[in-house]
């Protein structure tokens, strides 16, 4: 198949990532390309020169007033006009723009839009602008939980779970004793403190690794603690670094308070052998089983705590084979490859008709 994957624009698609999205992007692209497909990416310059990039930020903005909305707009409309110009089996939409999501609606190609976020206004006005229209765009969701946020505006949406490369994680047997985890963008809303404190109260010490979000939040909720002892926070880490961090853990603490759409660091410790321990919330209950990790009701720090103590109870070789068996990369391209040839068949049908 020919298929013109469509990025978001605000950051490249490279390590080190700079979230899920572009990770979950590049696996996709990559994965497409080494089952034989050809394959166009439509993302910012700086985007893995193995692949073939159409940069989005190709167009020369020389009006300085124009605000950030318009200027995303225009990059876009620009690429979407090539995307049409070109004869692809498919196109894929990942952008988190309105835009492209009215544009599908009418496009001669066959456009499946992809959700990893809640709704976001954008993605809001995009899909209010096409709803009750008849069109053959398709949609799809990285978790049934996330399906549920888009419930009112999506009667019919494909659930696609995110997939990582299991085999690009390796496998620790044990971990270090009383050392855990915890991964992600430092910002509020992810709640690191609260991993810092749980971990602090088990007797555990507890390694931080991820980007800086949200700097306020960093300095009055984070810094204040890497103080103690037993705390330790050592930036944001390539694969190889989150890799022997997350295997050397006993277990990594999920700690986020928003329902999470997926939650990628979730199926990097699984497939680490660690052991989660997440709220429940988000799709963290659709990844995790009891052999594998421990669900928490939102801020219970007394089961939080009881479920750090408990964690070495679980045998990691389950939780490789549950990260093998549900969170690989292949489940998630095959079902991405299902619905691309649905989208063709479903096409050749109208044209027959």
């Amino acid at each position: 198949m020919k298929i013109a994957i469509l990025a978001h624009n605000k950051f490249p698609i490279a390590e080190p990532y700079a979230g899920g999205l572009e990770m979950i992007t590049h696996q996709l692209v990559q994965t497409l390309m080494e089952r034989g497909h050809e394959v166009h990416l439509y993302a910012l310059s700086g985007s893995d020169p193995q692949f073939d990039v159409t940069s989005l930020d190709i167009v020369q903005v020389a009006n300085n007033e124009l605000t950030e909305s318009k200027i995303d707009e225009l990059m876009y409309r620009n690429v979407l006009e090539i995307i049409e110009s070109i004869d692809y089996d498919v196109v894929h939409n990942h952008s988190m723009h309105e835009l492209p999501i009215i544009w599908g609606a009418s496009s001669r190609h066959q456009f499946l839009t992809s959700f990893h976020t809640p709704v976001f206004d954008s993605i809001h006005s995009g899909l209010e602008n096409i709803f009750g229209r008849d069109h053959s765009e398709k949609f799809s969701v990285v978790s049934k939980k996330l399906g549920e946020t888009y419930a009112h505006l999506l009667p019919e949406k494909n659930v696609v779970y995110n997939g990582i490369d299991t085999a690009a994680w390796t496998f620790s047997k044990s971990a270090e004793e009383d050392k855990l985890c915890w991964i992600g963008r430092i910002c509020k809303e992810k709640a690191p403190h609260l991993a810092i404190d749980y971990a602090l109260k088990a007797n555990k010490r507890i390694v931080l690794a991820g980007p800086l979000s949200n700097s306020e939040y960093f300095k009055e909720y984070v810094e204040p603690r890497l103080e103690l002892d037993g705390v330790e926070y050592i930036g944001h880490l390539k694969h190889k670094g989150l890799n022997k961090l997350i295997g050397s853990s006993e277990a990594t603490l999920f700690t986020s308070l928003w329902d999470e759409p997926y939650g990628l660091v979730i199926a990097e410790s699984l497939a680490c052998g660690t052991p989660v321990i997440s709220f429940n919330v988000g799709a963290a209950p659709e990844i995790l089983t009891k052999e594998t990790g421990f669900l928490v009701e939102l801020e219970d720090e007394r089961e939080f705590i009881n479920a750090i103590k408990s964690c070495k109870k679980l045998d990691r070789n389950d939780c490789r084979e549950r990260a093998i068996d549900f969170c690989d990369k292949a489940q998630m391209v095959d079902a991405y490859e299902n619905l691309y040839e649905t989208m063709i068949s479903e096409k050749l049908k109208r044209v027959a008709v």
